[in-house]
């Protein structure tokens, strides 16, 4: 249309991205290995695109095991400061993911971003050291070994 300017900026959050709900995980150590299976937000599938990642675990307040990303996710989501074991989510300020494993606190000091939940094993990394290797579950229940 002649005269019409197109003022909008463009927004790279508001652009369309595949949901990876439901979607599983592994996220394996030395001595365990724990099942995740992501939510349908974009910064899980952020997260998705970025597998398989070894990273180093950081014992967060004897409650939870961060780890430090190579990148930044999406951060235009829900934040939460509410939590239960098992549950694995991203402080874009890390920019960290943090699974945690234990319950005793009310609530985290920082706002995360859930992108997913483990259903059992999560108390399992209390003691791990490391380096954590975060992988896609195959179909077949392997893992897939395509890097």
């Amino acid at each position: 249309m002649a005269g019409q300017q197109n003022t909008a900026v463009s927004d790279p959050f508001e652009s369309t991205y595949e949901s990876v709900e439901g979607t599983q995980i592994k996220m394996i150590t030395e001595n365990t290995q724990v099942v995740i299976t992501l939510n349908g937000s974009r910064a899980a599938a952020d997260l998705a695109a970025m597998l398989p990642l070894e990273m180093t675990l950081i014992e967060r307040n004897s409650f939870a095991k961060g780890m430090t990303l190579p990148e930044h996710l999406s951060s235009a989501e829900a934040t939460t400061r509410e939590y239960e074991i098992g549950d694995f989510g991203y402080w874009s300020a890390g920019p960290d993911l943090a699974i945690f494993y234990d319950d005793i606190y009310e609530q985290t000091i920082v706002d995360v971003i859930p992108l997913g939940h483990a259903e059992t094993g999560a108390e399992t990394m209390a003691n791990e050291r490391g380096t954590v290797r975060l992988e896609f579950v195959s179909e077949e229940g392997d893992s897939t070994e395509n890097e």
